[in-house]
């Protein structure tokens, strides 16, 4: 935290600087883009507070309620004490949101994305969308994850290389998958001699996995992205990291 605070402090500079530079005028400009609002990296009510001092965030959201309570045009406005109590309450109960998160609410509850007033501005209804914008927030979140993962996947996917080359550079020769299968003991009602034979392919199989698992965390001459995706694969059939393989197995 106080890492982050040295930061926001170089890059804002004192408190009045950054009250005057995230004002209620530049709500449309910087609500233009809902990622830069969503995951620009601006910061939390919480690191207001920690950096500039405990009251600090909801003096900063005293002026974006007033904002709100002129805009929407409604005979009776916020008063003072309404206005300083609000603010207090939501820099209380959503100190882990942004404040280009909250300008995004804002901004929205203008749209009437929430809903309106009638005659009179009501806080409780200014909270009550809050936590309809946490909602949207949970599913920008899951979005964003989703296309970080399919980011990453696709650039690893440049790099990476078939078990056929990785089969040819680790081991010489182009061998069968390890994940390709996986050998089941088998029931009962068998021969012996037919018990025997799977035993021996299933210790054959295990012992290959186990050189695979081995590769995957020791080779040093495949790049780390492709090992990633092999690792990951390894995951998904065994249920297991190779490492916890080997653990369990290659006693």
């Amino acid at each position: 935290m106080r890492q982050k605070s040295k930061e926001l402090v170089a890059t804002y500079g004192n408190r009045e600087s950054f009250l005057t530079t995230f004002n209620p005028d530049v709500q449309r400009e910087i609500c233009g883009n809902t990622d830069v609002c969503f995951f620009g990296g601006a910061p939390t009510l919480s690191l207001l507070n920690n950096t500039y001092g405990e009251k600090t965030a909801a003096m900063w959201l005293v002026p974006q309620l007033y904002n709100l309570s002129e805009y929407c045009g409604c005979r009776d406005k916020l008063s003072a004490n309404q206005l300083k109590e609000c603010a207090s309450v939501i820099a209380s109960e959503f100190h882990f949101l942004s404040v280009t998160e909250l300008m995004l609410f804002f901004h929205r509850f203008k749209a009437a994305r929430y809903g309106r007033f009638y005659g009179t501005v009501d806080p409780l209804i200014i909270t009550e969308s809050l936590r309809k914008f946490l909602g949207e927030r949970i599913a920008e979140y899951d979005r964003h994850d989703k296309e970080e993962k399919e980011r990453r996947e696709a650039e690893e996917a440049k790099t990476a290389i078939s078990w056929e080359e990785f089969s040819m550079r680790e081991y010489g020769e182009v061998r069968p998958h390890p994940l390709s299968r996986k050998i089941e003991r088998p029931d009962d009602g068998i021969s012996e001699e037919q018990r025997k034979k799977y035993d021996e392919e299933r210790q054959k199989m295990m012992i290959r996995t186990a050189k695979f698992a081995k590769s995957i965390i020791t080779d040093t001459l495949t790049d780390d992205d492709t090992k990633a995706i092999f690792a990951r694969q390894f995951k998904r059939h065994w249920g297991m990291t190779p490492q916890e393989f080997l653990d369990k197995y290659d006693k």
